[in-house]
């Protein structure tokens, strides 16, 4: 296992995940132009790129699933977008600590889900342990508690009394009369 730190202030950038060779991705079918792509790599686990990459030509990036990275931030005036998402040809994410660009985010069309550290901005080091799951592994997906809102155009909002002093509820939307009253008593 191997934990990823920025070389300029030492702050975490990635959960403890082990090396693996690099995956040449999902395949084409996979790939969508209208939604969100699958992760170049699996949860918990990064490879090192030998090629050639981004504009700047860097060997030896470290290629992450993005949901793996911590304690980054984008800067926006890096973000270079492609079809309608990050392009990832330059770093565009910075340390959330020094502010110190580390690494770029690819998740465009036809290309998978994709995050890579700069080997120049970044210090590997070995990590003893289990990966790094929260404690409570529903935390992370606590606010799907509450339901997306309903944004559909003709619709009727659901009946709300903000004051229970209220004698009478103005009634409006597709269906209804445009001037229905409610007599019943406050709730």
């Amino acid at each position: 296992m191997d934990l990823f730190r920025c070389a300029t202030c030492g702050n975490t950038l990635s959960v403890p995940i082990r090396l693996v060779e690099l995956p040449a991705g999902p395949h084409w079918s996979l790939l969508s132009c209208h939604h969100v792509n699958p992760p170049r790599l699996a949860p918990g686990t990064y490879a090192t790129d030998p090629s050639p990459y981004g504009r700047d030509q860097t060997t030896g990036t470290f290629v992450l699933s993005p949901g793996d990275v911590r304690g980054t931030r984008f800067v926006h005036d890096h973000v270079h977008i492609g079809c309608w998402s990050l392009a990832g040809w330059e770093p565009c994410m910075a340390c959330d600590t020094c502010g110190t660009l580390v690494a770029s985010r690819t998740d465009d069309c036809k290309v998978a889900q994709e995050t890579r550290f700069d080997p120049a901005t970044v210090i590997r080091e070995p990590h003893s342990g289990e990966p790094g799951l929260p404690a409570d592994q529903f935390a992370l997906i606590a606010d799907w508690d509450d339901p997306a809102p309903d944004t559909r155009r003709n619709w009727t909002p659901r009946p709300v009394r903000p004051r229970p002093e209220l004698l009478a509820t103005r009634w409006g939307g597709q269906g209804l009369a445009e001037d229905l009253y409610r007599d019943d008593p406050p709730a």
